[in-house]
């Protein structure tokens, strides 16, 4: 600790200060608009993704490259350390110009203000003055290069409709000039926009043609009404042309007044009296002015008959060419349709160009920033570091970790328990046994066991392996105990450490010098033992225990050894064992039916259910692998057993590399391994 607070001093000694100045700009929420038209840049309301965009503009090289500029900091030692050096040339130093912007942006600090539309710009450097400088020049630069930004995007929006309004302005004039010549080309030309010349022409003769044959049937039903009444021997007097005739009427009248002078002078007079002759003159007269007068009119009738017959026919002439021509209309019309949708296109889009244009044009020069500045950076007054808290946080920081570096230094270099001596020291347990290492027994190096370890004791019975479990056999036998030993629990500090193979192994042994044993599966986690000793195991420990099944109908024999197992079904919910009251009658029960019962438990540290079920045995053996094992975790995992009061029958040695043990001279048997090989078969 000492050493980490003089390195902090040192160092906090030797620091250049720095000096930190901020200036926060903010964005725009409404937009201020002094005509309403679309800008060519929207404006839209600002939203987190936005703010954070803008986090990142603010420190792009682009923008810290104009402030560069602006203050000319390529000249500054302090930004390009190869400034000074040399003569100045006309040249811009553009290598210059990129040290001086990668320094400018490490000591940049852009960031976003909590949850608000605000962003902060700090910049940390040598002197007060140039770092306020340099924070001012860069939101100026933000803001301005904003404006600058709309302005160009409408300045070139405005070349842009320009030029293609001059395009479209052709394409409509095109359009139309083609329309108007077809017109008159095809003698297309319309009244109305619902009709044509040759429809109102066609119009027009159809009512006339239709007066005219109403005309010409009555004309020529006073005709043949004429004919008749001449034809059957009347005067025609009777027509009615005759009776609306003014003449005919007249006529009438004097010889109505005739006829009477006539009468009255027959009644006074002979039929030779002058008078009576000169009044029948008279009368003779008048019926021939009628009749003369009756037969004009007939006359008459018969001539304006054949007019009506003949201007019927002239309608129905014209009115037929009419339809002919509006035919050869219809005809061309398809096509100038098709010409004059394309100029009513050409129109729209024309128009809509130029209504963009003229708002394009409107808004030039109101262009304004999204951003404002809210606060100017100020010339800092004081260093903003070195900061001696930090230093001084440092310093403990260092200490601590320092000290941790060497506790967890110290624990990697512990190599673990490596000899009976040293369990008697560290745990204060006598050694029953060790196990070596299969694989690193001499006749086995190089082409490995004959085979799986739980069944090399059986397969190579005069083997140093299957001599190391009868050793471990009869120190459980011969051991101190309370009283006598017929239960053993098989535990250890961790995993990993062989409790399965060890517990299998004993069990085969005692199994192989005509003991009967029982291996009872207590590792509700793992299941090893089931996993390696029977296979499709159907009633097992939990079925036992839950009133399921039978002792008989659960246990199962090893075929190769005459060892009997209680096994769990790989399948079960793995519920606890000691949560059911029944495991201390079952191990009872079973305490008088075999020589011996090993339960076969997890490690002691990871699962506290290990712990319960060796306060049940008569005697717990403690594996202990060979330099893996670390002396704290196994004096931990002892206390806790001491806890429950298990009755500590000494510790086994597993795993253990004979080679290694050969070569470093450890007493435990591995330096005489070459005196006493001859005893062996391995």
């Amino acid at each position: 600790m000492a050493a980490a607070i003089v390195i902090a001093a040192a160092a906090y000694l030797a620091a250049e200060p720095r000096y930190l100045a901020t200036a926060q700009v903010a964005l725009e929420r409404t937009a201020e608009q002094v005509i309403k038209v679309d800008s060519v840049i929207p404006t839209t309301d600002p939203d987190s993704a936005a703010v954070d965009t803008e986090v990142q503009v603010l420190r792009s090289p682009e923008l810290i490259g104009r402030v560069v500029d602006r203050l000319k900091l390529e000249r500054d030692p302090a930004f390009n350390e190869a400034a000074g050096q040399g003569r100045p040339t006309a040249q811009p130093d553009l290598i210059g110009r990129q040290r001086a912007i990668g320094t400018l942006l490490s000591g940049l600090t852009v960031k976003r203000d909590g949850l608000s539309y605000a962003i902060s710009v700090s910049f940390e450097g040598g002197t007060p003055v140039q770092s306020a400088q340099i924070a001012n020049a860069l939101v100026d630069d933000y803001v301005s290069g904003q404006v600058g930004s709309k302005t160009e995007a409408t300045h070139r929006a405005r070349g842009f409709l320009e030029q293609r309004l001059q395009d479209l302005r052709a394409q409509v004039v095109g359009a139309e000039r083609e329309v108007a010549d077809y017109r008159a080309a095809h003698n297309l030309f319309a009244v109305s926009e619902a009709s044509s010349v040759t429809q109102q022409e066609l119009s027009g003769l159809s009512t006339q043609l239709a007066q005219a044959k109403a005309e010409n049937a009555a004309a020529q039903a006073r005709l043949s009404a004429a004919r008749a009444q001449l034809s059957g021997g009347r005067t025609g007097e009777e027509l009615g042309d005759s009776l609306d005739s003014p003449v005919v009427s007249q006529l009438r009248a004097q010889r109505a007044e005739v006829a009477r002078e006539v009468g009255a002078l027959e009644k006074r007079y002979g039929p030779r009296h002058p008078d009576l002759v000169r009044a029948q003159s008279q009368l003779r007269v008048a019926d021939q002015q009628i009749a003369a007068e009756v037969q004009r009119i007939v006359s008459n009738v018969a001539i304006q008959a054949s007019i009506a017959n003949q201007r019927a026919g002239s309608l129905a002439g014209s009115v037929a060419q009419s339809e002919g021509k509006l035919a050869s209309d219809n005809a061309a019309s398809v096509r100038l349709n098709e010409l004059e949708r394309n100029a009513e296109s050409a129109r729209t889009l024309y128009q809509a160009f130029l209504d963009r244009y003229r708002q394009t044009v409107a808004q030039s020069g109101l262009e304004r920033s999204d951003a404002y500045i809210v606060s100017r950076a100020r010339v800092p007054s004081a260093p903003s570091s070195p900061n001696m808290l930090i230093y001084a946080a440092m310093a403990v920081v260092g200490g601590l970790g320092i000290g941790v570096l060497l506790v967890v230094l110290l624990q990697l270099l512990e190599r673990g328990i490596e000899t009976s001596d040293a369990i008697e020291e560290t745990l204060g347990l006598s050694t029953l046994a060790s196990i070596p290492d299969a694989n690193t027994l001499p006749g086995y190096r190089k082409l490995g066991p004959p085979a799986p370890p739980a069944e090399l004791l059986l397969k190579r019975p005069q083997s140093t392996y299957a001599e190391a479990f009868r050793t471990l056999r009869t120190s459980i036998q011969f051991a101190e105990a309370a009283g006598p030993i017929r239960v053993v629990a098989i535990t250890s500090a961790v995993p990993g450490e062989g409790k399965t193979t060890t517990a299998m192994g004993l069990a085969r042994a005692v199994a192989a010098a005509g003991g009967k044993v029982l291996l009872i599966d207590a590792d509700a986690r793992r299941r090893a033992s089931s996993r390696q000793f029977a296979d499709g195991v159907k009633l097992g420990l939990d079925e036992v225990l839950a009133g399921q099944a039978t002792l008989e109908q659960a246990i199962v024999k090893d075929s190769m050894s005459g060892a009997f197992l209680l096994p769990q079904r790989l399948d079960s919910k793995g519920v606890g064992l000691t949560e059911s009251p029944r495991l201390a009658e079952l191990i009872e029960e079973v305490r008088g039916r075999y020589d011996l019962v090993i339960l076969d438990t997890p490690p002691v540290l990871p699962v506290d259910e290990a712990r319960v079920i060796a306060s049940m045995a008569d005697g717990v053996v403690f594996l202990v692998r060979w330099r893996k094992t670390p002396a704290k975790a196994a004096s931990v995992a002892l206390r806790r057993l001491y806890d429950v009061h298990a009755e500590m029958l000494g510790a086994v040695l597993t795993l253990v590399d004979v080679r290694e043990q050969e070569r470093a001279g450890y007493e435990d048997g591995g330096t005489f391994l070459k005196s006493y090989r001859p005893y062996y078969a391995d």
